[in-house]
């Protein structure tokens, strides 16, 4: 079976149910949750999830700043990472960045996460930095037809 990947609106209960799978693989085991001001904040960005049947499996944030979008709280429910999913994914962000008439999409990739953002073809640039209390990398690719 191939996963789905969908755009959904902010406040659908596809919404929470991706807020939920982000927060259980991002912010709990660093002991932190979504603020009230964060989720709120995401009422101006493009909400990307992924399923596999009926099972919400991968969900993005992509965050529109001028000509370019940032990609955030990227997530693959475990169980189904190592499986493609994630490069479909992000594929997926990537055809709906350019829809967009964005020229670069760009995210700041946790330590953990660099390699598989290097197989999907994103540069680095910079030093690596704090963010959350974990090394993060800055990330980007061109995204132009």
């Amino acid at each position: 079976m191939e996963p789905e990947f969908i755009l959904i609106a902010y406040g659908s209960e596809g919404w929470k149910s991706a807020v939920q799978l982000r927060e259980e693989i991002l912010r709990k085991p660093l002991g932190s949750f979504f603020t009230a001001e964060e989720l709120e904040e995401e009422r101006k960005h493009l909400h990307i999830v992924g399923f596999l049947g009926d099972e919400l499996i991968a969900t993005a944030v992509l965050v529109p700043e001028g000509d370019a979008m940032k990609m955030q709280r990227v997530v693959v429910k475990e169980g189904n990472q190592d499986s493609g999913i994630g490069s479909k994914m992000m594929s997926f962000c990537e055809k709906i960045a350019n829809e967009n008439k964005t020229q670069r999409i760009y995210c700041h990739a946790r330590d953990t996460a660099v390699n598989f953002y290097l197989k999907n073809n994103y540069l680095a640039e910079g030093e690596y930095f704090p963010e959350d209390g974990i090394p993060h990398l800055m990330m980007y690719k061109s995204i132009t037809e």
